[in-house]
């Protein structure tokens, strides 16, 4: 049977990408998410169904040979904050019944399917702290950092007794910053003002869009980000790893740090008549208040060769802001 790699939240900010780097992967790719697909690759099944459907996940796993697992499907932090029953319920409960589906398959075959949970700095609080550890005390304050990091424990300590046995799971975590993409617009995060801003910008100029972005976090909140480019170049190099010997599951990763202030003053180089306005909302301020304003990338970069090549400008100059006008030029 031909091997076949599961991605779930397929159609996602992050799913949708990594996917599309999928298509010279010559294993089979399920693609699964609540609604339907906008893409149509070779060799991708396309479902339209919901992680939490538990004997459907069963079926997935017995009728196909999943090898490996990438598992996006959640609500982001400020969806999860509205509603927090239905964040339990697919951030914990259908994360753990992918989890253990994933276990049941590699213990039947007698071998290991590969596991990658995107984690987040959701896990981190109650105080902001820099340059932030692993290892670092972590007392999430939002129900979307406590269900990363239930499940963040659940995959580990599902990963040690695999090795026991010598079949299973084996479970590989990223704890995500900010993600920016030039080519698309989050809503639901709390870390969304810096894409927004970005695409705002880019809208105003091109597309004769309004040249005033609100933003809802303070002027000064320091908080890390990455690039969607650098994001999927990680996960699929955590995942390339053979093996990763430390006992750590989950890493710490990120390109820059910036503030609301420090973005619009880069995006200004290139937008000029562009401008913000401060509307804060607390329940957001709150929240931003409490995740690390940069994060330690030093175990990323041993166990599994994490690395970046932008600093604060040319992550603007040289990357985001070219992808983003290509963007809308041609859109």
């Amino acid at each position: 049977m031909k091997k076949a790699i599961l991605v779930t939240g397929s159609n996602g900010e992050i799913g949708s990408q990594l996917l599309a780097s999928m298509q010279d992967n010559p294993s089979k790719k399920i693609a699964l998410d609540i609604n339907e697909s906008t893409t149509n690759y070779d060799d991708t099944i396309y479902i339209k169904d919901s992680i939490t459907n538990g004997e459907n996940i069963k079926k997935l796993f017995n009728e196909f040979k999943i090898t490996e697992v990438y598992h996006f499907a959640a609500l982001l932090s400020q969806t999860a904050m509205k509603n927090p029953e239905l964040a339990k319920e697919i951030n914990e409960e259908g994360s753990k019944l992918i989890i253990d589906a994933a276990l049941e398959s590699g213990n039947t075959n007698k071998d290991f399917v590969k596991f990658f949970f995107p984690s987040s700095i959701a896990v981190y609080g109650p105080r902001k702290l820099i340059k932030a550890k692993e290892t670092d005390i972590i007392q999430p304050t939002t129900i979307y950092g406590k269900n990363k990091l239930l499940i963040e424990r659940y995959g580990a300590k599902k990963h040690e007794q695999s090795r026991k046995n010598n079949a299973g799971i084996d479970f590989r975590s990223i704890r995500f910053p900010g993600i920016i993409s030039p080519y698309t617009i989050p809503n639901g995060g709390t870390t969304d003002f810096a894409p927004q801003m970005l695409h705002a910008a880019a809208v105003f100029l091109l597309k004769n869009g309004e040249k005033e972005y609100e933003c809802k976090i303070s002027a000064d909140t320091k908080l890390p980000f990455i690039g969607i480019e650098e994001a999927i170049n990680s996960i699929i190099k955590i995942m390339n790893m053979k093996d990763i010997a430390s006992q750590l599951r989950s890493f710490n990763i990120q390109e820059i740090s910036l503030t609301p202030n420090q973005i619009i003053e880069t995006i200004k180089k290139e937008f000029p008549d562009f401008n913000i306005k401060y509307n804060i909302e607390e329940k957001l301020q709150s929240v931003a208040d409490t995740w690390p304003d940069s994060l330690n990338c030093e175990k990323a970069k041993k166990e599994w060769e994490f690395s970046t090549k932008y600093d604060h400008n040319s992550f603007f100059m040289d990357y985001l802001i070219p992808k983003i006008k290509k963007h809308y030029e041609r859109n």
